[in-house]
């Protein structure tokens, strides 16, 4: 079976890292061929040969018809049988090129709740441009997409509501992650404490990109008032909402209390080394960065969202709080900092949940078999 992945980019977010991950597995572990080919480059992007892969092809062009002719050729020389896409651009010139060249079996991937009511309360998303966004992917996803895999059961919820796509054509097969091998390695946690200066603090962290989505600025206005010893970890690549992170930390008098450690390729390690993950999203795909908490064996605060809930269990593992709840936010990060023997019961817990739910060996499998179920029908 021959494979093109085609993705925006290779940014340093969940969807590729995950995508990257399975494609990774795919080529070492199969007779399967993959070609990688991106839209354009990113800055931070991973690093493919990281993930075994020799080499990948970038398009770089500016416009969507010039994507589509440089695909088409790609697609003409490759011969794939299935075409894997993952995010909107990608999507569109996959689709487009399905319908007219019909040389390939086309499964794309829902990762995240697209038109989400608090993507609207984003300043930088426009409700008009979105709503044509909605139009546009409905249209083109009946004639251009043979099936579709989803993350989570509420993300393929939203799409059935949004796009009215039939159940049939979505497999639901959530993310995965591989073991933390740091877990419970001293040597780490001690050198990882010394490097960054948090010794004998009870060290919180947050895992993503420096955007609305992620609401930061929830988690600083919930530490502002709190006396107690703890150092927070944000680590993530700069987005919008950067400037706005700076400015609060500065305005609440956090200096020596918050680290912005930016975007990081030992997110593994300072897990290991944390004491407990806190992760105040608005909206979300399936979160990785959950995954990955409870793949350290960390307690989690996070917000009650539905997408959170599939991968947290409330008040085993995770103290969980309403959208944008300052006060209780508030009171749930005071409660894990002051109780060690709670914070090591739900990190168990934690883990527990990692190993039965989120086994990466399981989910390559059954995405595999999903492909080769559609290329058989």
């Amino acid at each position: 079976m021959k494979i093109i992945l085609l993705i925006n980019s290779l940014y340093t977010g969940g969807a590729e890292f995950s995508t990257l991950t399975f494609y990774s597995w795919v080529k070492s572990s199969t007779n399967n061929e993959v070609k990688i080919v991106c839209l354009k480059k990113a800055d931070p992007e991973y690093d493919f040969r990281e993930f075994g892969f020799e080499s990948i092809t970038y398009l770089n062009e500016d416009s969507f018809l010039s994507q589509l002719k440089s695909f088409n050729l790609i697609v003409e020389e490759f011969k794939p049988d299935i075409v894997h896409s993952v995010l909107f651009d990608s999507n569109l010139v996959a689709r487009v090129s399905r319908m007219f060249k019909k040389k390939f079996k086309h499964i794309e991937s829902l990762v995240s709740q697209t038109y989400s009511p608090y993507r609207l309360k984003d300043p930088n998303v426009s409700r008009l441009k979105l709503e044509l966004y909605r139009c546009l992917d409905f249209t083109t996803q009946i004639f251009g997409v043979d099936h579709f895999h989803s993350n989570g059961t509420t993300v393929a919820k939203h799409y059935q509501k949004k796009l009215f796509i039939d159940c049939i054509r979505i497999t639901n097969i959530p993310r995965g992650r591989y073991p933390n091998s740091f877990l419970g390695d001293r040597h780490n946690f001690n050198l990882i404490k010394e490097k960054l200066n948090v010794k004998n603090k009870i060290v919180l962290i947050n895992v993503g990109r420096h955007e609305y989505t992620k609401a930061q600025t929830i988690l600083l206005e919930a530490l502002k008032n709190l006396d107690e010893d703890f150092i927070l970890l944000i680590v993530g690549r700069e987005g919008y909402s950067t400037q706005e992170i700076k400015e609060k930390i500065e305005l609440y008098n956090l200096n020596g209390k918050v680290k912005l450690l930016g975007h990081r390729n030992d997110v593994p390690k300072l897990l290991a080394a944390s004491d407990v993950f806190v992760f105040p999203s608005r909206y979300e795909g399936l979160s990785g960065a959950l995954i990955e908490a409870e793949a350290a064996g960390l307690p989690i605060i996070c917000s009650n969202i539905p997408n959170n809930l599939e991968v947290v269990e409330e008040n085993k593992n995770a103290l969980v709080f309403p959208v944008d709840d300052i006060k209780t936010l508030s009171q749930q990060l005071k409660q894990l900092i002051t109780d060690r023997n709670q914070r090591e019961k739900m990190g168990e817990r934690s883990l527990e949940i990692y190993r039965n739910k989120f086994d990466i060996e399981k989910v390559h499998e059954k995405m595999l078999t999903m492909i080769e179920d559609l290329l058989n029908k």
